[in-house]
């Protein structure tokens, strides 16, 4: 095989190491973006905040300057804190406790002693250790710690005993102790142990005859006709038990409601929040305010920076590009290099708020009824095709701003930027609604449902119906009829 060399020209698309910076930050969510400039400002030494920078106090006007204003505000908290009678050293009011335990204070680490949260399996093991004797409990902590994220044991009795080399007796016992703990249904094998451990912890809780009563119908309905429960089959299973179908109804709807097949979803420390809605834990990235003069917008995320070039590093850039100081070879790379970095990162971030507020505005005015309104069925059909055609951007560029990125509407619920994009939202909206309305006994089918949203103006098809009641798991008719 004969070697030779030849030169060419082609042409070859290139993407700009510029282009990809300003796309990696257009992308970043609020909290990344901070978590972006705290970590250029540790590797970028041109780059600093205001926090950061100092100034003599040699200022023409000292109250335009924003370092000398905040100095002096500075001094007039600790004038008038001093002035009131509560001015004691505050600072060393915990020293008698740390001296008690024997801690220095210059030694104590407020944020490595605070305590972690509390998993189930130490919540369980905890509770253990008073109920199962000091012989028994490593045998008890191990079937603990073979809990699945549902709370049910994973494995059977029999496979663990011979894992562990003990009497298969003994795991049972044990089991039974782990079966009584908090949270109720915990250590369960199966669905169906699991539904009848929480009504046994609900017949020893309740002291009312009437719910003693439909727990007792409950359990006799797991326990001895557990497939017809699951398939809801009414009719033979008042006929088995012997009670009218309206009773068999309501004990179906009372194990649905009142049971959870995850107890270990139930399970959380006494001393943590969960809200309800877990919308309200989500950071949003923009925010829409309601005002006298219309919608306003504001962009969230680096907040708390005011970024800027630090002053030695502008002045020797400047230098360097006149050639009136004379520079190593390191020092101009070494300068060029983290200036022009700094300039582009802080070009990026302003560009990334821009686009933001572009997109958003957007929105805001194409989707008026449902900020208004906060119903989804007033959502007009929106793509991010025709976004980017009206603001003369491309449609990457759309994707990249809202892509996994939160809004505050005005009505303070927090959503995603995809429900804006989502036409089929106030499809399923008006699905949803017509089924919570429908007659229990008598439920509508896919095609009706079709009919009365063509009533409504809405034109679908019955397989986009089928697919729409599927992806927000609504059963069929024939399933839904109670």
């Amino acid at each position: 095989m004969l070697l030779h060399q030849d030169q060419r020209q082609v042409i070859a698309a290139r993407i700009d190491p510029k282009l990809i910076m300003a796309n990696s930050i257009l992308q970043l969510t609020s909290l990344e973006l901070v978590q972006s400039i705290e970590a250029e400002l540790l590797e970028n030494p041109a780059l600093e905040t205001m926090e950061e920078t100092s100034c003599a106090g040699d200022c023409i006007d000292p109250s335009v300057c924003p370092y000398c204003s905040a100095r002096k505000a500075r001094e007039n908290d600790n004038e008038q804190q001093g002035e009131t009678p509560d001015s004691g050293d505050h600072d060393n009011e915990y020293e008698p406790f740390l001296s008690v335990l024997g801690i220095d204070d210059e030694d104590y680490d407020v944020v490595g002693n605070l305590e972690a949260e509390l998993t189930l399996q130490e919540h369980l093991c905890g509770l253990l250790r008073a109920q199962v004797p000091a012989g028994d409990y490593w045998i008890a902590e191990y079937l603990v710690n073979n809990l699945d994220d549902r709370g049910w044991l994973d494995g059977t009795p029999q496979g663990l005993a011979l894992e562990l080399n003990i009497p298969e007796a003994t795991v049972r016992r044990l089991l039974t102790v782990i079966q009584s703990l908090d949270p109720p249904g915990v250590g369960a094998q199966n669905l169906q142990e699991c539904l009848l451990l929480q009504l046994r912890y609900l017949r020893e809780e309740t002291a009312e005859a009437a719910h003693i009563k439909i727990i007792t119908v409950a359990e006799r309905l797991i326990c001895d006709h557990y497939d017809h429960v699951t398939a809801s089959r009414y009719t033979k299973l008042a006929r088995a038990v012997g009670i009218p179908v309206d009773e068999v109804k309501q004990t179906i709807e009372y194990i649905r409601t009142r049971l959870n097949p995850y107890p270990a979803s139930q399970f959380r420390p006494p001393w943590a929040y969960r809200p309800t809605n877990t919308k309200a834990t989500v950071r949003p990235d923009v925010v829409i305010r309601r005002t006298e003069l219309g919608y306003e917008v504001e962009i969230l995320g680096g907040e708390p920076f005011s970024l800027g070039v630090n002053p030695t590093y502008r002045d020797a850039y400047s230098q360097i590009k006149s050639g009136s100081h004379a520079h190593s070879d390191d020092d101009r790379k070494h300068i060029t290099e983290y200036v022009e970095r700094a300039e582009l990162f802080i070009r990026n971030i302003h560009q990334r708020r821009h686009t933001l507020r572009q997109i958003t505005r957007c929105i805001v005015d194409w989707q008026t009824g449902f900020l208004e309104t906060g119903s989804r069925q007033f959502l007009r059909p929106l793509t991010r095709t025709r976004v980017a055609k009206i603001l003369s951007i491309h449609e990457s560029t759309v994707s990249r701003a809202t892509a996994n990125k939160f809004v505050q509407l005005p009505n303070q619920e927090v959503v995603g930027f995809d429900v804006f994009f989502d036409s089929s939202l106030s499809v399923k909206d008006a699905i949803e609604e017509i089924i919570q309305e429908e007659d229990p006994a008598n439920p509508l089918s896919d095609q009706q449902i079709t009919e009365m949203l063509q009533n409504k103006g809405i034109t679908v098809a019955r397989r986009t119906i089928v697919k729409y009641r599927d992806s927000q798991k609504i059963l069929s008719s024939t399933r839904r009829r109670r």
